[in-house]
């Protein structure tokens, strides 16, 4: 019976197994390495590009066929670095990756590892006193960004030279990474004193995104010294001009007199070692901070004489393996399993615990100083360069926009630049030109995104593979169970956790068995004993018999006369 079970178990997988096996064919063959396979197809609705008027902007570009000649590429060298030309390339081109407008240009720069520098003038200086600023444009970074800047300069006027490291700005915006990345927030202060520049960095930038879409970066400066950060329209960073920046730009109004000396017998120290104390005798400095623990007891089920590691017994040995150019082949080891459910395998030794006796290093105890007179300082004098200026947002009149940049990626892309003193105009500029590109971009990014395979259905040799592997364990669990149990005992054999849950499992079906047994026994003796069903009556004797006839002859006769006589 046991035997067709098992053949029809087998035959039903079988049949399950049949056409998941053609399928799973179709998949790999779809899959496979060095096949052509159709890519998907999609349709996006990508805009045209059409120019857009920004009015009142000290800058508004777009990157037109008529704003290349405006754009100067430098021809200097760097600051310090003889050889270190501005040798990257610039180009006013469309984009190649993840296009969001048709016929878009930007400005683009080409060349990997290289030094970029480009710049070009405004029409006339621009002068943020008047009413703020708001510096908003585009960055698209066609190849991620590894390590580079994407950041923009705002030059301060006059403009003189060629555009380098070494000129001039009033303020330097936009995305960097080269390590940490970080949106650069610094402005340039004339200190009115020194009537020398001073940089001020922000103390905590946001961090720009680094992917291949088109992000907004939009810096807003106002007349009340505060300023905001916002990356694709979402403000990232507020705060003011006076207190989030480093070094801050107004000066303290005292200083330390840095002429002002602490006098060699100022005593600073508020405790001093106790001279008068010893080192008691016996205070042991040698004693060791940890001690084997003596009390300490081996688990019943540490087995010194099993190793960790043990041949593998199901490994073979390669058809193709030389003993005398391979060397003799020994069976990979593998983790003894016996050891994986034990307290422990091999030599065991006490477990360490902290020494008692243990008192370390002396030193002598601290008592109060009584020459202290407390914590030295410098006299406070008036700072001689002492100023303070609350119209921070009044910057330095600027003269051009540029770019002078370091990256190890080429294909960093700049588009729709705007300066002035409108938010109002920005935020136009983002809805009407860059949101449009950014929703095509994601659609297009969306589409182009590889759809995950169909996960493969186990086949018929699957099944069998892990049905075998699941009675391999199960018949494993047992043979260790029963082997413990004979080395170790019934405790040491339930604490192992796999074996020792089968030994459960077995002796829990052993009860249930014996149960079972009993209760049909049981119920075989109720139905014997108490439940039996009345005995029949006798049957009567042969003679009883016949004269039981004669009597029923002779009722027959009597009836018979009656019924004449009547």
């Amino acid at each position: 019976m046991a035997h067709k079970l098992n053949l029809l178990l087998l035959l039903a997988l079988a049949l399950h197994a049949s056409p998941a096996r053609s399928d799973d064919t179709v998949a790999d063959s779809e899959a496979a390495p060095g096949v052509s396979v159709e890519a998907p197809k999609y349709s996006v609705v990508i805009p045209k590009f059409e120019p857009y008027a920004v009015p009142d902007a000290a800058l508004w570009e777009q990157f037109t066929d008529a704003a290349a000649p405006r754009w100067k590429r430098s021809q200097a060298t760097k600051k310090g670095e003889e050889e270190a030309r501005y040798n990257g390339e610039w180009a006013v081109e469309e984009v190649v990756e993840l296009v969001g407008v048709e016929g878009d240009k930007g400005l683009v720069a080409k060349s990997q590892a290289r030094h970029h520098a480009i710049s070009a003038r405004l029409d006339k200086p621009f002068d943020p006193s008047a009413g703020g600023l708001v510096l908003q444009y585009e960055v698209k970074l066609q190849e991620s960004l590894g390590c580079g800047g994407a950041y923009i300069k705002l030059l301060t006027a006059p403009l003189k030279g060629e555009f380098s490291d070494a000129t001039p700005y009033t303020l330097m915006f936009g995305p960097d990474k080269c390590g940490d990345s970080k949106v650069h927030l610094i402005y340039r202060h004339l200190n009115p004193v020194t009537r020398e520049y001073t940089e001020h960095h922000l103390s905590q930038p946001p961090a720009p995104p680094i992917d291949t879409l088109s992000h907004l970066y939009t810096l807003t400066i106002h007349t009340n010294n505060t300023y905001a950060i916002a990356i694709d329209g979402a403000e990232r960073r507020t705060g003011s001009l006076l207190d989030d920046f480093t070094p801050p730009v107004n000066p303290p109004k005292e200083i330390d007199d840095p002429k002002d000396k602490k006098p060699a017998d100022w005593e600073d120290n508020e405790k001093i070692p106790d001279p008068a104390a010893k080192k008691p005798a016996d205070w042991d400095e040698d004693a060791p901070l940890m001690i084997p623990d003596e009390d300490a007891v081996r688990p019943k089920d540490w087995f010194e004489d099993e190793p960790l590691l043990i041949p593998d017994p199901k490994a073979q040995k390669p058809a193709d393996w030389d003993d005398e150019e391979d060397g003799d082949w020994a069976a990979p080891m593998i983790p003894n399993p016996r050891c994986a459910d034990a307290a422990g395998c091999g030599p065991w030794e006490r477990p360490l615990m902290r020494n008692p006796s243990f008192k370390g290093q002396w030193s002598a105890p601290l008592i109060d100083n009584p020459r202290y007179k407390g914590e030295w300082a410098p006299r406070r004098i008036r700072n001689p360069g002492f100023f303070e200026d609350q119209d921070l947002y009044k910057l330095s009149r600027i003269d051009a926009v540029g770019f002078e940049l370091w990256t190890m990626q080429s294909g960093i892309t700049f588009d729709n630049i705007y300066l002035g003193s409108s938010t109002d105009a920005a935020a136009l500029i983002a809805d009407n030109v860059w949101k449009p590109k950014h929703d095509a971009e994601l659609a297009v990014s969306e589409a182009l995104r590889p759809k995950p395979p169909p996960a493969p259905k186990p086949g018929f040799a699957d099944v069998l593979r892990m049905f075998k592997d699941r009675m391999d364990e199960i018949l494993y669990s047992i043979s260790s169970f029963y082997g413990l149990l004979q080395s170790e005992g019934v405790i040491a054999a339930l604490r192992q956790e796999r074996a020792g849950a089968f030994g459960l499992l077995m002796v829990t079906m052993a009860i249930g068995w014996l149960g079972w047994n009993a209760s049909i026994i049981l119920g075989f003796a109720y139905r014997l004993v108490v439940a039996a069903p009345a005995a029949p009556a006798p049957a009567a004797p042969a003679a009883d018999a016949g004269t039981a006839s004669a009597q029923s002859d002779s009722s027959e006769e009597a009836d018979r006369s009656t019924a004449k006589d009547d």
